[in-house]
């Protein structure tokens, strides 16, 4: 047993085990007024939605959510888009995601960053109170909400405003520009791909081997199975051992001449 011991103790955890595939599968926004939302339910509810996604860009799909939806993400938020409003393609496109455009808050009427695109929740879904003029508001996408004045826009921008820290969250589009006095704007992305029905998204693959810590499950399978030969010699190394020491241990036969 003392040998046992020892050779499992001294049996080295760099084993290879299973590890998970990083291969990206991506969807183009294929429509207008295409939302990420928070959670994956048939409901336009300002309070489930994070923005309009740009038509012609792309979110990355992670998995299927349900029957309707997909989990997603892009850039830095994760949430849900319908499957009937995009389509996966194959590879990954140069531009998956709309960056770098910027607004401006020129006056009052768009200081207020807040929650939820809505003013009914008052102070509650009040941030802060934006700096007049604020530059460089970086601009995700717009969403409907409530009217700052009767009969004039119910849109909205979703944003990151930079300070001391970063903060996110909703302005009216009343009094916001592109730094130029003219409404914000961008191109859409004309790149050419390939498209795709029915994602996939496998679980690992075997041949997907890497060195993982001793401390993981799947190394300790592979141990104990590595170790059945080295059990199996042992086990023979005692066995003939006590086969020649009982040997040794009986009298020997005196061979006479007849």
């Amino acid at each position: 047993m003392a040998i046992l011991l020892i050779i499992l103790l001294t049996i080295q955890p760099t084993l290879g085990v299973y590890a998970a595939s990083n291969t990206s599968i991506y969807a183009k926004i294929l429509y207008d007024n295409v939302y990420l939302y928070r959670n994956p339910i048939e409901s336009d509810d300002p309070a489930n939605i994070y923005f309009c996604l740009p038509k012609s860009y792309f979110v990355e799909l992670t998995d299927s959510a349900n029957e309707n939806f997909y989990s997603a993400n892009y850039l830095e938020f994760s949430g849900y888009v319908k499957k009937q409003s995009v389509q996966a393609i194959i590879g990954t496109p140069q531009t998956p995601y709309l960056k770098d455009v910027s607004f401006r808050v020129y006056d009052e009427r768009s200081r207020d960053l807040r929650k939820c695109p809505t003013l009914s929740g008052g102070t509650v879904d009040h941030i802060l109170t934006l700096p007049c003029p604020t530059h460089n508001l970086t601009f995700y996408g717009t969403i409907l909400g409530d009217r700052l004045i009767e009969a004039r826009t119910n849109v909205w921008y979703f944003c990151k405003y930079t300070a001391d820290e970063e903060y996110y969250g909703y302005v009216c589009s009343e009094d916001c520009d592109d730094g130029a006095g003219n409404m914000i704007s961008w191109q859409e992305n004309e790149e050419e791909v390939t498209f795709t029905t029915n994602p996939e998204f496998s679980k690992p693959k075997a041949e997907e081997l890497t060195s993982l810590p001793i401390e993981n499950k799947t190394t300790g399978i592979v141990i104990a199975i590595l170790s059945v030969p080295a059990l199996i010699f042992v086990f023979l190394i005692i066995r003939g051992s006590k086969i020649l020491t009982k040997e040794k241990g009986q009298p020997s036969k005196e061979i006479k001449d007849y």
